[in-house]
């Protein structure tokens, strides 16, 4: 089997959410945010290491938050200047193999599933990279920016919401390592997806579990759409 890393992204500030700590930290059912990603992978198992990306101003923290569960293969790296760079930090701190795979984890993103893991590891020996990813359950339409009016509808079985945990190989990495990159921040790509650009990326359904804590009011919801995941058996 391919050898599995993680990058465990973790570098917020706290900004949108008017906290006085980064997101990562602020606790549902007892414990934070950035715990509960560490646990859902390390009862996973099948990962050769984990990866936390903080922002450099609180590696202390996520240190004393973390110690009782890193083991000797993980590690906590500062992240960039913006969600890809920090991305890149992860990936460039890790020595992989083409043919490896590395998730990429949001940890506002407490609720994933084992068996979503799973399919991503499958789904990525077919395209090179994969995500999760939630069906549209309203209507929606195309709003051009700064417009006050709706120009089209659009299909709502055609579109859907991209979340993660997402996965990417290797090989994939070194490809896209290969592109040049925006020099404005603001241009980066916000995810796997919009970095693979025209690429075909692999799907993965997940439900409404797996909220992103964002904003305030957010962390009460993913506490009361939480749930424990076994260990599956494959």
């Amino acid at each position: 089997m391919n050898n599995l890393y993680v990058v465990l992204l973790a570098g917020g500030t706290g900004s949108r959410m008017g906290a006085e700590v980064p997101k990562q930290f602020l606790k549902v059912r007892g414990e934070s945010l950035l715990r509960h990603s560490v646990k859902r992978f390390r009862t996973f198992g099948l990962t050769k290491s984990i990866t936390v990306v903080s922002h450099p101003d609180w590696i202390l923290e996520t240190e004393k938050e973390l110690d009782d569960l890193l083991e000797g293969n993980d590690q906590i790296v500062p992240g960039g200047e913006s969600r890809h760079l920090s991305t890149l930090c992860g990936l460039k701190s890790i020595s992989y193999d083409t043919k490896d795979i590395i998730f990429i984890h949001d940890v506002a993103r407490p609720n994933f599933k084992q068996n979503e893991l799973y399919q991503l590891v499958e789904q990525t020996k077919i395209f090179g990279g994969a995500t999760l990813v939630g069906k549209s359950t309203e209507s929606l339409v195309r709003v051009r920016i700064h417009q006050n009016f709706t120009e089209e509808p659009l299909k709502r079985e055609e579109v859907y919401s991209v979340k993660t945990p997402q996965s990417i190989a290797g090989f994939m990495i070194q490809e896209l390592f290969a592109e040049d990159l925006p020099m404005d921040v603001k241009k980066h790509p916000t995810d796997l997806c919009t970095w693979m650009g025209k690429r075909r990326v692999g799907i993965v359904e997940t439900d409404y579990h797996n909220i992103k804590v964002t904003s305030p009011g957010d962390a009460e919801l993913a506490d009361s759409l939480f749930w424990e995941d076994l260990p599956t058996v494959e």
